[in-house]
């Protein structure tokens, strides 16, 4: 590629922004900072075929662990069915057959039970739901292979709503690690006359209802003109799906019983006043036998899974030292960009070191980092020089760190933010911590407007003392901030170049495209 057209395709690889401010600068300046570019792009390459191997690995043991799964899934389908009666005492022992004492076969309004014992899915759920709902009898889960994807099944028995005896949920994802959504296919519901949970009966009006939930939507492009609404409901469906995947299905029984409260599953003891109490408690005890073994199988793969997440880390960390190198003019680029020689000096010919405004520019272009900047951030948001995560020891979580150079706005050279966990898999939060951020007299920026990134480190406090839909909108708030987080760890620390330069957009439209063109029937 001769210069000029590397210069064309540097210009045209960033943002608006960027492009701007590029089209004033010397052809010198660009021809240097287009080498350097493409040393940061050997260098993203490099570490893109890190993350594949390393996500294509834990794609393997998850689909090994729901493999494990399935046999105990049978076990408590048929205690809580009834096609296994249990009798005697609570040992787990099985015969087949109805349950004599009480005459009412396996755990009445099970799924119902545990669905609603949980704080999101209890608020879909209408009085009217309920009775439909008490006719389901098994949820299942699995992983598709055509698209990042999970389907999820609802079987139910014969009943006066509908004539399905499935109604399924599918979520084709680009990227499920990204949550970079494609679309989600739902089944068609086929209602008894006068009998849809949707609509109005009369009006036909659509009204709140769990059976919602079975809608088809679909993503439009990734663009600016990108429907907002549709995004919130997709993202909500995208919650609700994995809430069910994660943990109705793979622990059931803590949510039937109440155990599961607040991601802490600790056992109750159930008491019954009717006179089938005690057969109940056996089925309840076999039922808790079956998700200890479900436990320990989790336990194995997220253990399996943290030592594959510390060693990609430190596979990453040369990689991280080099492109920092590069962006902050430690070493620069000489020669050829695709000879990735460089030397510890300043560029003579440019007399400007690294790459001006990297991180700037980068979060800038990520459509969710994007929208908490605001114009007084920006010229503090330019002394960034580096950001890295890294888990902490002492719980689940981890932390960021924002390392800033010199500057007229703060005294602090690196400001953190920290996540404590109660439990990250299924996204639990303890707490988040952030920097108090030792300003320089009259230069606060959150004081200047109301809106500012750096309220990113004061993040609201979990509620403990407070109950209703103020508690809703805390934990609301600290969920958004949280989803800041993630974005900064695992999108823009590991694709940074690709958000400065606009390579991970184009990317991302290609791989739309494609998913747009394979079969997407349920």
């Amino acid at each position: 590629m001769c210069s000029d057209e590397k210069d064309n395709d540097l210009r045209a690889s960033l943002d608006k922004g960027a492009r701007a401010d590029l089209l004033a600068v010397p052809k010198d300046k660009l021809e240097n900072l287009t080498q350097k570019i493409e040393a940061l792009r050997q260098i993203q390459s490099q570490r893109d075929e890190l993350e594949a191997k390393f996500l294509e690995e834990r794609a393997r043991h998850e689909a090994e662990c729901e493999k494990l799964y399935q046999p105990l899934f049978t076990k408590r389908f048929d205690i809580v069915s009834g096609l296994d009666g249990v009798q005697g005492a609570a040992n787990g022992a099985m015969d087949l057959g109805e349950d004599k004492a009480s005459k009412e076969k396996g755990v009445p309004n099970f799924w119902l039970t545990a669905m609603k014992n949980n704080s999101l899915l209890a608020q879909e759920i209408t009085k009217a739901d309920e009775e439909a709902l008490k006719y389901l009898i098994d949820i299942k889960s699995s992983r598709l292979v055509c698209c990042p994807e999970f389907k999820l099944e609802f079987f139910f028995g014969p009943n006066p709503y509908f004539k399905n005896y499935v109604l399924a949920k599918k979520f084709i994802m680009i990227d499920e690690v990204k949550l970079i959504f494609d679309e989600a296919i739902g089944s068609k519901i086929k209602w008894y006359p006068e009998k849809c949970l949707t609509r109005e009966c009369s009006t036909r009006k659509p009204k709140k209802s769990f059976f919602n939930f079975f809608k088809s939507l679909e993503f439009p492009f990734y663009d600016e003109s990108i429907d907002v609404k549709l995004l919130h409901q997709l993202e909500h469906d995208y919650e609700i799906g994995v809430t069910i995947k994660k943990e109705i299905v793979c622990h059931a029984i803590s949510w039937f019983c109440g155990d599961a409260t607040c991601g802490r599953r600790t056992k109750r003891k159930i008491e019954y006043d009717n006179p089938a109490a005690g057969n109940l408690v056996q089925k309840i005890e076999s039922l808790r036998k079956i998700e200890i073994e479900l436990n320990k199988l989790e336990a194995e793969f997220l253990e399996k899974r943290r030592k594959e997440e510390a060693n990609y880390v430190k596979l990453c960390q040369p990689l991280d030292t080099k492109r920092y190198d590069i962006v902050n003019g430690v070493n620069e680029v000489k020669g050829a960009p695709n000879d990735g020689a460089m030397v510890q000096s300043e560029d003579k010919a440019t007399k400007e070191k690294g790459v001006p405004d990297f991180w700037f520019i980068a979060m800038e272009s990520h459509h969710e980092l994007r929208q908490n900047i605001v114009r007084h951030d920006q010229g503090a948001l330019k002394y960034l020089t580096d950001i890295k995560w890294c888990r902490i020891n002492d719980s689940e979580g981890f932390k960021l760190e924002f390392t800033f150079g010199p500057n007229p706005y703060f005294k602090n050279s690196v400001l953190e933010k920290t996540y404590r966990m109660i439990d990250e898999t299924y996204i639990v939060l303890e707490e988040a911590i952030g920097t108090v951020i030792d300003w320089y007299p009259g230069q606060c920026l959150i004081e200047k407007a109301e809106r500012s990134f750096f309220n990113f480190f004061k993040p609201p406090e979990v509620p403990t003392d407070v109950e209703g839909f103020e508690a809703e909108k805390l934990r609301y708030q600290l969920r958004c901030d949280y989803d800041i987080g993630v974005a900064f760890r695992d999108e823009l620390i590991c694709h940074a170049v690709g958000w400065y330069t606009g390579d991970i957009i184009r990317k991302r439209m290609a791989n739309l495209c494609i998913c747009n063109r394979l079969p997407s029937s349920i």
